[in-house]
C-alpha cells in the first residue's frame, strides 16, 4: 500500500517485544573516558577495524611523509594478483635500491610468497621494487595499478610516487588514508598472516640458501594482542607505525606518523581505545525488530527483521537509537518479503541504514460465502 510507517515505534504503533529493548533499543553504556592518550606524533587516528568508526585524531586528514608504511598497498596488490608460488630473478635495479633491504643480489630468484615476507617483515625496499616488476613489468606501472587502488579504496589524500615509500616529491598519504589501506589489508589473509609473523624463513633457490628473517614492528613482542602491521622510516617522514591489535574480540588499528616514539604512542592509542571503547552488535538478524500489520492476512501482524548485522562502535554513557521506516503489508505476504529499512544513530557518527524483511509467510484470508435457494411455488 505505499504508505510507510515512520518513528512508530517509540509511538508505540509498531510492537517491540520486551526481550529486543533489553538488548538496546535505548542505549548501551561501555566503561570510557572520552580525553584521548598523550602521544608524541604529528599525525595519528585510532580506528576501529570493523566499523571504520574513528575513535580519535590529531591531524590525521594531513598529508603526510608515509615512509615504508607505502608498502601496505605494495604487498595488497601483489597478494591479490596472485601467482604468489611464481619465480622471480632479481635485477640489478632491485639488488641495488638504497634503504631497509631484505639483502637479495642481482641474479638471486626467489618466489613472490619469499619476497612479500621480506617486503613486510623486513621493510625491504631491494623486495619492493622487485615484486613491482615481476607484477607490472616496471616500476612506474605498477604504482600508476597502487594509485587506481587507493582512489577504490577512498584514500583521495594518497599519491604513490615508488613501491617502497622512498622520500620523492608527490609521494604522500595521510593517517586517515593509511587506516584505511591498512583495514582492507587485513582482511587479506595471507596479508594479515604475514604481518602478524615475528620470523620467517625464506629460501633462495638458485643456491638453496634458507636463511631466518625477523619482523621490525617490535610491537608484535611487546604488546599483548598485537596483529601486525607495518613500520616505516626515514629522514623526511620520521618514525612511522601501522599497528594493529585484538582484545574481547575487539580489532583496533592505530597509525603514528612522525613520532618520537612509534611504538609508545601505538601503545598508549590501542591501549586507550580498549579501555574507553566497545564494538557492539547492536541489530543482528533472527531478532524481532517489530511487528508489522497485514491487511487482508490470516494473521493481523507478521514480525520483521534486520538483512544484515549493525555494528556500532560506542565510547562510555553513549546511546544509539534505532528508527524504523516500515511498509504497510498486503496478504499475501512471503517470507524474507523486503518491507522497510531501520535507521541507527548515535552521536558523532554517521547513520547505518539496513533494510528490514518478513520472518514468516502470511496468506490472504479466505472467506465463506453462504448461499440461500429460494424455491418458488
Amino acid at each position: 500500500m505505499g504508505k510507510t510507517l515512520s518513528c512508530l515505534l517509540a509511538a508505540g504503533l509498531i510492537t517491540v517485544p520486551a526481550a529486543s529493548h533489553t538488548k538496546g533499543f535505548v542505549s548501551r553504556k561501555v566503561v570510557a573516558s572520552q580525553q584521548g592518550p598523550h602521544l608524541t606524533s604529528r599525525a595519528a587516528i585510532l580506528m576501529d577495524a570493523k566499523t571504520g568508526a574513528i575513535l580519535y585524531e590529531k591531524n590525521a586528514f594531513k598529508q603526510m611523509d608515509p615512509a615504508s608504511v607505502t608498502k601496505m598497498m605494495t604487498a595488497l596488490l601483489v597478494i591479490q594478483h596472485g601467482h604468489l608460488s611464481r619465480v622471480v630473478t632479481i635485477s640489478s635495479h632491485a639488488a641495488s635500491t638504497v634503504g631497509s633491504r631484505m639483502h637479495i643480489a642481482t641474479g638471486q630468484q626467489y618466489t613472490v610468497y619469499d619476497l612479500l615476507h621480506g617486503l613486510l617483515m623486513r621493510s625491504g625496499n631491494d623486495a619492493s621494487v622487485a615484486l613491482a616488476e615481476a607484477d607490472a613489468g616496471s616500476v612506474s606501472r605498477f604504482v600508476a595499478k597502487m594509485n587506481v587502488k587507493a582512489q577504490e579504496l577512498g584514500a583521495f589524500n594518497t599519491q604513490f610516487e615508488n613501491p617502497n615509500g622512498l622520500t620523492k616529491p608527490g609521494h604522500f598519504s595521510s593517517a586517515y588514508d593509511l587506516a584505511l589501506i591498512a583495514r582492507y589489508a587485513m582482511t587479506v589473509p595471507l596479508f594479515r598472516q604475514i604481518v602478524a609473523n615475528k620470523e620467517a624463513v625464506v629460501t633462495e633457490l638458485r643456491h638453496h640458501q634458507r636463511r631466518e628473517i625477523h619482523n621490525t614492528n617490535q610491537l608484535l613482542y611487546t604488546f599483548p594482542g598485537a596483529t601486525g602491521i607495518k613500520t616505516g622510516t626515514t629522514d623526511a617522514a620520521g618514525k612511522c607505525l601501522v599497528a594493529s591489535a585484538q582484545r574481547n574480540g575487539d580489532e583496533l588499528i592505530a597509525v603514528v606518523l612522525h613520532s618520537q616514539d612509534r611504538y609508545s604512542d601505538a601503545r598508549n592509542l590501542l591501549a586507550w581505545g580498549f579501555e574507553h571503547w566497545s564494538t557492539v552488535e547492536v541489530v543482528h538478524p533472527g531478532e524481532v525488530l517489530a511487528q508489522v500489520p497485514v491487511q487482508g492476512g490470516q494473521q493481523p501482524m507478521v514480525p520483521v527483521e534486520a538483512m544484515h548485522s549493525v555494528w556500532l562502535s560506542l565510547p562510555n554513557q553513549e546511546t544509539y537509537h534505532i528508527n524504523a521506516t516500515l511498509k504497510f503489508l498486503k496478504a499475501p505476504v512471503a517470507r524474507h518479503q523486503a518491507s522497510g529499512f531501520i535507521t541507527v544513530t548515535t552521536p558523532g557518527q554517521p547513520a547505518v541504514v539496513t533494510s528490514v524483511q518478513t520472518m514468516q509467510s502470511d496468506a490472504a484470508a479466505v472467506h465463506h460465502h453462504r448461499w440461500w435457494i429460494i424455491r418458488g411455488k
